[in-house]
């Protein structure tokens, strides 16, 4: 039976030692080389046949993400797993931007790592469950983002006191400002805040920049 060609890429040598030795025990699976950091990932992969990279992103003199994109550029034909501590979104996006077949954290079991090898293999793509369920969340805090109120809602003295509201002023020095009580400044945010059915100033703040009023 031949075995699928795998290339190690990470700066810690003792945790690509561990990871050689529980991949070496499957059968269908061998490593064939190791790397440090980008750089050294492409020097190898000229020279040795592999048919999928498992790599770090954060490696020193060339990160996962340049080495991903160089990857596709000149060895279409291997595959490559993302084996990172990175779970933001934008580590993320980038990856699967630039190519990778499949996202893991190292956090993760080894077992879904080899379900992860092999049905990259198979041309398939692997997602950590644990980066599925944060961009799930992600998304639907989005639409509910997305379905925020329009700004149209609120009159004009609203929309005013809801820019000094998110530039940092307090109710008595918005009153200074537009002239007004600040018993009036109090009756036109609660108007504002319940048109928009936003009560905290955290979440008015960011109502705010996301309409561009700041």
């Amino acid at each position: 039976m031949q075995k699928s060609k795998i290339v190690l890429a990470d700066d810690h040598q003792i945790f690509r030692a561990g990871l050689k030795s529980l991949i070496d025990k499957e059968s269908s699976l061998q490593v064939v080389g190791e790397a440090g950091d980008g750089e050294a990932l492409l020097a190898k992969l000229g020279v040795v046949r592999c048919d999928l990279v498992v790599l770090d992103l954060t490696m020193p003199n060339m990160d996962g993400v340049q080495a991903l994109k160089i990857i596709r550029e000149r060895f279409p034909k291997i595959r490559t797993l993302v084996l990172t501590m990175q779970k933001d979104p934008e580590h993320f996006r980038h990856a699967m931007k630039f190519g990778a077949s499949g996202y893991m954290l190292k956090e993760d079991a080894f077992d879904q790592l080899l379900m992860a090898i092999k049905m990259i293999l198979k041309d398939k793509q692997f997602i950590s469950p644990a980066i599925s369920t944060l961009m799930t969340e992600r998304y639907i805090r989005s639409l509910d983002d997305s379905e925020a109120p329009s700004v149209e809602i609120l009159t004009r003295r609203e929309l005013q006191i809801l820019r000094l509201v998110a530039g940092g002023h307090a109710s008595k020095n918005i009153a200074e400002k537009l002239k007004i009580s600040p018993r009036t400044v109090e009756t036109h945010r609660a108007n504002m805040t319940n048109k928009l059915g936003i009560k905290t100033t955290s979440r008015l703040v960011k109502y705010a920049i996301q309409k561009g009023l700041v």
